[in-house]
């Protein structure tokens, strides 16, 4: 019995004693399953444009203000309007590089956007307001128009249900310093916004129609015009 009884004790002592011998290790490392995984890099999805393609949104500052927005794309060349309705508006002009836009307008706003696949994201800041935006792909009568006559300038983003939001420029209230408004390059952005870009005289646009048989029609200062669809293209004066 004694026998046994200590047959069984140097039994459990060396398991006792293995228990306690730490496992060993090789050179390699493992990863423990319970240890939090590294996350993954954020990544930034840009698709390259369509050959041809228009894209409109309506947008809003953090202080409420509104723009609209419309943005031509043909090839590498893009053309983008922003307007309230009623006294703001800049015009975008160049080329998208990669499915990416980065533009700046003759008065220093500017057009930063990237290419979805689908929409374009992105932000327009005019005279120092941020309005962020997603402009969806549009088609029919939707997208910009222009038109001009005697010197003065309608201009609208047309939404895909036909309503549109225009602005109509008139020239530039006489002010203490004049600058040729087409060679604005030695100019700081304080200069052009408060001694150029705030001179302009703007106002509502009137109405654009579509009449069912015949192209866009509206008039500036009582005088027919026949609005012209703006595409990547197009280019101001």
């Amino acid at each position: 019995m004694r026998k046994h009884t200590r047959a069984l004790l140097v039994g459990i002592s060396a398991l006792v004693a293995l228990a306690t011998v730490p496992a060993c290790t090789s050179g390699s490392t493992t990863t423990d399953a319970t240890s939090p995984s590294q996350p993954a890099p954020e990544t930034t999805t840009v698709a390259p444009f369509p050959g041809s393609a228009r894209y409109m949104a309506d947008m809003s500052a953090a202080d409420g203000k509104t723009m609209t927005i419309g943005i031509s794309v043909d090839g590498a060349e893009v053309a983008a309007y922003a307007c309230n309705g009623t006294d703001d508006e800049a015009w975008f002009f160049g080329n998208q590089t990669d499915g990416g836009i980065d533009l700046k307008s003759r008065f220093r706003d500017t057009l930063a956007a990237e290419f979805n696949g689908k929409d374009v994201t992105g932000e327009v800041t005019m005279n120092g307001v941020e309005y962020a935006f997603t402009a969806a792909p549009v088609s029919g009568v939707a997208g910009m128009y222009t038109a001009e006559s005697e010197g003065v300038r309608a201009s609208w983003v047309v939404r895909p249900d036909g309503s549109a939001t225009g602005v109509q420029f008139s020239g530039f209230v006489q002010g203490d310093r004049n600058f040729d408004v087409f060679n604005l390059d030695g100019l700081s952005d304080f200069d052009v916004r408060n001694d150029v870009r705030n001179k302009r005289k703007l106002g509502p646009a009137g109405p654009i129609e579509f009449p069912p048989d015949s192209g866009p029609r509206a008039s500036i200062n009582g005088v027919s015009v026949t609005p012209t669809l703006v595409t990547g293209t197009f280019r101001l004066n």
